[in-house]
Order: C-alpha cells, then sequence, then structure tokens
C-alpha cells in the first residue's frame, strides 16, 4: 500500500513538473497557432495538443491522428502549415524541432504490423516535434 502510494505521488509530481515547464513556455507556442489566422482553423493545434497532452501525462511518444486518411495533397498541405508551426518556435521555448516526413508505404517497407497487435499500417506520413527535449511523433494515416 505505501509503495503505491509513493508511486502515485511521484507520477504525479513528474506530471505536474511537465505541466509547469509547458506552461512556462518561452514562445507561447500553442497559443500564438491557436490565433493564427491561418493556422487555427487547421489541424496543428490539434496535433499539437495532443502532443503535449501525452508529454504531460507521460504517455507514449509515437501518436495517431485517427480519423478517415487524408488526400496525400491535404497531408502535403499539413506540411506546409507545420513548417509555418515550427516558424513560432525560437529555439529556446518548450516546441523544438519541428519536422515531418513524406508518406511511406508502411507494408511495403516491412513496417506494416503495429508492435504486437493485428492491426496494420498503410500509407503513413509522420510530423515530429520535439518538447522540452522529447520527441513524439504524429502519425498521419493517408489514402492511396
Amino acid at each position: 500500500m505505501i509503495d503505491s502510494d509513493q508511486i502515485e505521488i511521484t507520477s504525479t509530481a513528474a506530471r505536474e513538473a511537465r505541466q509547469r515547464k509547458l506552461s512556462a513556455d518561452a514562445d507561447g507556442l500553442l497559443a500564438a497557432v491557436k490565433q493564427d489566422k491561418t493556422l487555427k482553423t487547421t489541424q496543428v493545434p490539434k496535433i499539437l495538443e495532443l502532443c503535449a497532452e501525452a508529454y504531460v501525462g507521460g504517455q507514449r511518444v509515437n501518436l495517431g491522428l485517427g480519423g478517415k486518411p487524408m488526400s496525400s495533397t491535404a497531408y502535403e498541405t499539413l506540411q506546409g502549415q507545420w513548417d509555418k508551426a515550427a516558424g513560432f518556435a525560437s529555439g529556446d521555448g518548450a516546441f523544438t524541432n519541428f519536422h515531418s516526413f513524406e508518406p511511406q508505404d508502411k507494408a511495403k517497407a516491412g513496417k506494416g504490423n503495429v508492435g504486437d497487435t493485428l492491426d496494420t499500417r498503410g500509407v503513413q506520413g509522420n510530423l515530429l516535434v520535439k518538447i522540452a527535449g522529447r520527441t513524439f511523433n504524429m502519425h498521419i494515416d493517408i489514402a492511396e
């Protein structure tokens, strides 16, 4: 009982410390992206929020956007928007190192399985961002 209480206290303290780090973001990147007239209605704020929630919660770093697969054209547009969001990051803030990768057919590359599950992956793009030094990867399913 005492051990499980200590684990919960430690976990809570770690989550609170990560939230403080995110709240003290020198760039105010999340707010800036949500207020930018060309980004606020895109998937970019949602993706950054999902990554931030995973960071604070100490969850996994490989995330999936979910929903219907997007067209390759829509993903290309999203890559440009991701690059624009990167412009709000000075390098001194919580969010750094924005990257995106061209869609890849994961099954053809021998990376079709999702962990130890029966789920399989098809064509996927990836958007990466570091939050307080930890890299988060948002997988985006692409319709062929």
